[in-house]
């Protein structure tokens, strides 16, 4: 009796120490996975992270890109619309006392930072704003200007006497909108020789040629 009560003391000795021994092993093998899981999630999240980052700067830099290139074609687009035209180009007319003489010829002038190649030119009544043409005004509608000669010379044609101004109507083919201060148009007094005709051109601004 006593052997069998040895026996069954020793059999529930085994299985609780097996039991045991089970359950701390189970846990060991838990702590484990966890600690092989927790290695991999923080290798994984720093790559991540990197990608992310990396991702992020590759999109500031093209972007920074895109923008410096489309203000370049901006500017450059701006630059090659304004072409060889100044747009404050200002005409200069201004004669002495205001008035010329039929017979005399003036230099009409401009301020423009380029090169003026071409100008479209007319004389204007001041009064009903009517055209004077190229035969009587003796302005070319169409003039080539040469570029060591930033001026046009003006001989004043045969005109009824009174008001006008000077319109420029297109600069190196763009058409703009300029036009000299009102001036007035004389005729000379009969009978006065070549000296008192080329005096009176001289005393308004104007040479006798």
């Amino acid at each position: 009796m006593k052997d069998l009560m040895r026996i069954t003391l020793v059999v529930f000795v085994l299985i609780g120490g097996t039991m045991s021994f089970g359950f701390w092993s189970l846990q060991q093998f838990d702590n484990a996975l966890e600690n092989l899981s927790a290695a991999s999630y923080l290798a994984v999240f720093p790559l991540v992270r990197e990608i992310s980052t990396t991702t992020t700067t590759t999109s500031v830099v093209a972007t920074s890109t895109l923008a410096i290139f489309e203000a370049s074609s901006t500017i450059s687009s701006t630059s090659s619309n304004q072409g060889d035209i100044d747009p404050k180009f200002q005409l200069i007319f201004s004669p002495k006392k205001n008035i010329v003489y039929i017979g005399c010829t003036y230099e009409i002038s401009w301020l423009a930072s380029t090169t003026i190649k071409s100008l479209e030119v007319a004389l204007i009544d001041a009064g009903p704003r009517k055209l004077a043409g190229p035969i009587t005004g003796g302005l070319d509608k169409k003039n080539n200007i040469e570029a060591n000669l930033q001026s046009l010379k003006w001989k004043v044609g045969v005109v009824w006497p009174g008001e006008y101004l000077i319109s420029i109507s297109s600069v190196n083919d763009v058409i703009i909108e300029e036009k000299s201060q009102i001036f007035k148009i004389n005729e000379m007094s009969s009978g006065l020789d070549k000296k008192e005709q080329k005096n009176l051109c001289e005393k308004t601004g104007g040479n006798l040629f």
